[in-house]
């Protein structure tokens, strides 16, 4: 499966690219820009749909015939192949750039004090992943037997899904679906991602559904890059492609056939 691992992330990250370039150019022809409607039947929103759609069944068709034939290791360690020095590496850089990203954010608020409550919630989750990236990794490779690792692995997850209850509060009364649904759906596979990355450590591997998130997941966070999110989110956003990059790549490589 190694060329597998090298194949699949490009061909998202192709897939990405285009899904991108598509919703610039809905964003900048199909929405009324004093209203904020989008216009109806415009072709490109079509593509953009047709596009997701395809390659979302190309990934679970990927992921239904890799988990047929091949098996995920028992163990973290195992199924993903922690290298003693670029797993940590990679995970500590990622860890810092989310930090300095959640740093930026604070600070693109601008609020006066006190800050609300639900974005200090986001920051204080924000700043947890950030470490639990680098400090799960770093664990994986000291000691994968220390309790630790459990929480570390959740922290993500949880995130994400507070980032779902924020999304929704910011958007309760907006009837534009079409204005935030890939953002929507960026966040949902990136949560699925670590959710699903986490049962590895719980030892209730599903390395099918792991595969289509992470790749679901980049796909989407590549799309609503296009958004118009704070320079800080789009940061995030690309923190998660290359988060779930490295897990695909990293767990595709490791699997065994079934036979062995």
């Amino acid at each position: 499966m190694r060329l597998s691992s090298i194949f699949m992330p490009f061909f998202t990250f192709l897939a990405g690219a285009a899904g991108f370039y598509l919703r610039l150019t809905e964003l900048m022809n199909v929405f009324d820009a004093s209203t904020g409607l989008p216009r109806r039947g415009a072709g490109i929103t079509y593509a953009l749909i047709a596009l997701s759609v395809v390659f979302l069944i190309i990934v679970l068709v990927f992921a239904i015939r890799a988990t047929t034939k091949y098996k995920a290791q028992s163990g973290f360690e195992n199924a993903f192949g922690t290298d003693p020095v670029a797993y940590p590496i990679a995970f500590s850089v990622i860890g810092l750039v989310w930090l300095a990203a959640t740093v930026k954010y604070f600070f693109d608020l601008n609020m006066p004090w006190p800050i609300p409550v639900v974005d200090m919630i986001f920051i204080t989750l924000s700043v947890l992943s950030a470490f639990s990236m680098a400090l799960f990794a770093i664990e994986m490779y000291q000691d994968p037997f220390r309790k630790s690792k459990f929480v570390l692995s959740i922290v993500p997850s949880m995130f994400t899904c507070f980032w779902l209850i924020v999304l929704y509060r910011q958007n309760a009364s907006n009837p534009i679906l079409l204005s935030y649904c890939y953002q929507c759906l960026a966040i949902i596979t990136s949560a699925l991602g670590f959710y699903f990355t986490s049962g590895f450590v719980y030892n209730k591997p599903a390395p099918g559904k792991a595969i289509f998130s992470y790749f679901a997941a980049a796909y989407f966070c590549f799309v609503t890059l296009a958004d118009k999110h704070t320079l800080s989110i789009r940061f995030i956003f690309a923190i998660f492609i290359v988060i779930n990059f490295v897990q695909a790549s990293m767990l595709i490589r490791n699997l065994r056939r079934n036979n062995a």
